[in-house]
């Protein structure tokens, strides 16, 4: 055995914290590809330009890859989704359990678990060492708060306080409650992560609120799409993040950066948007989801200088080339401190999108950490520790879970 060996070992078989994922689909809707296509688990393109995307090297290596998940040779997606739907029609628990082999526990931004199509986030316990944790989405919290306040408009009724109020309720209740772990902002996809650091006025805002109230309605729901309620709603929630943890209660604020689908403006995508909100709230955890990808140093920069910002390394896995995911990984670690790296899958409603995130990050990470160690810029015992802190103890320590792996080392 070569002295790698022990190195390849951990990072091909250590438990891993999957520290953002989205909630599974249910047996029934897991072969409506109408509604939920296979393709897009290597992509973020919807419509015509999902039909482009099966052209790009993640979508032809994600076949060739599930044909061995699947264990039959597969020549293009409609090979791969016949036996997709036969091992879902067949075993859909067993297909569930192999794509999140290895997974000790997962922490689920579940925002659609009110769909009828979606499975609870309770239900994915059974599948993973550890219970389930979940992630709440604020804007969707806002979006519910304001179908609440709606539904209980009066005349003469100050709707700003009480939308407000309501809020900041909600917040502290998600706060107080065992099974969240932290929230996430969808802000880079609706305004951008340009969040100014300060709020507007009372007036404005309620001004603002009565624009998104009149531009829906109860069946239709409401779009939280207004620049100046987006911050507002990312400002409260790092103020209650903050005010919480000086009770000792830690509870990060993710945000979206970077990849995304056509409703990103691109150049406000970039982390580096984030940096005055981040110097603001110099108290709260914030995590920089999907490697800020294609803004991976920007990311890894700020990781580098500002204590409370971590980077996560989900989502370019796999929807992005072999070559760019070692990439990611190498500008990552350029600046930013290793214990401040997580690993996430970001894997949505088919298994098959864990599966091939684990798999590829995996091959990626052994591919890069057995490089620096045989150049030598450190050794296999720092390259392994590295290695179990990407993918279990740096979530495990962020999220206060407490949790103790199960893994055998090499012999």
């Amino acid at each position: 055995m070569d002295n790698l060996s022990p190195l390849r070992h951990l990072i091909q078989s250590h438990p891993l914290i999957d520290n953002h994922a989205h909630n599974l689909l249910n047996r029934e809707s897991a072969t409506d590809h109408d509604n939920y296509p296979l393709e897009a688990i290597s992509t973020s393109a919807h419509g015509r330009a999902l039909e482009n995307a099966l052209t790009t090297l993640p979508s032809l290596r994600a076949i060739s890859q599930l044909s061995e998940l699947y264990g039959t040779p597969c020549a293009d997606w409609n090979d791969i989704k016949s036996a997709h739907d036969r091992s879902v029609r067949e075993d859909y628990d067993g297909l569930i359990r192999k794509s999140l082999e290895g997974t000790h526990a997962l922490l689920l931004d579940d925002y659609l678990s009110d769909d009828e199509d979606i499975e609870p986030s309770t239900w994915h316990d059974s599948f993973t060492v550890s219970a389930t944790k979940r992630i709440v989405q604020v804007e969707a919290l806002a979006e519910s708060t304001i179908l609440d306040v709606s539904n209980a408009r009066k005349n003469g009724e100050s709707v700003w306080n009480n939308f407000r109020q309501r809020f900041q309720d909600a917040l502290g209740s998600a706060l107080d409650d065992p099974n969240v772990v932290a929230f996430k902002s969808e802000v880079c996809c609706r305004t951008g992560l340009d969040v100014y650091p300060y709020s507007s006025d009372d007036t404005t805002l309620g001004g603002s609120l009565i624009r998104i109230l009149d531009s829906g309605t109860t069946r239709s729901g409401f779009d939280v799409d207004d620049k100046g309620i987006c911050d507002w709603i990312v400002q409260q929630t790092l103020k209650a993040i903050t005010f919480k943890k000086k009770a000792g209660v830690v509870k990060p604020l993710l945000f979206h950066t970077g990849l995304g689908d056509k409703r990103v403006n691109l150049a406000k995508a970039n982390p580096a948007c984030l940096q005055p909100l981040i110097a603001q709230y110099a108290d709260a955890d914030i995590v920089l989801l999907h490697a800020g990808y294609p803004y991976t140093r920007e990311a890894g920069y700020l990781a580098s200088v500002y204590p409370n910002v971590y980077v996560d390394l989900g989502k370019v896995f796999p929807m992005v080339s072999r070559e760019a995911q070692v990439k990611v990984l190498r500008e990552c670690l350029e600046l930013a401190p290793a214990n401040r790296l997580l690993w996430s899958t970001d894997g949505r409603l088919h298994p098959e999108s864990f599966w091939l995130a684990n798999r590829q990050f995996r091959q990626a990470l052994e591919t890069v950490l057995v490089d620096y160690v045989q150049h030598g810029d450190f050794t296999a015992s720092q390259a392994m520790k590295i290695a179990a802190d990407v993918l279990f103890y740096n979530s495990n320590r962020l999220y206060s879970l407490n949790l103790t792996p199960s893994y055998t080392p090499a012999e």
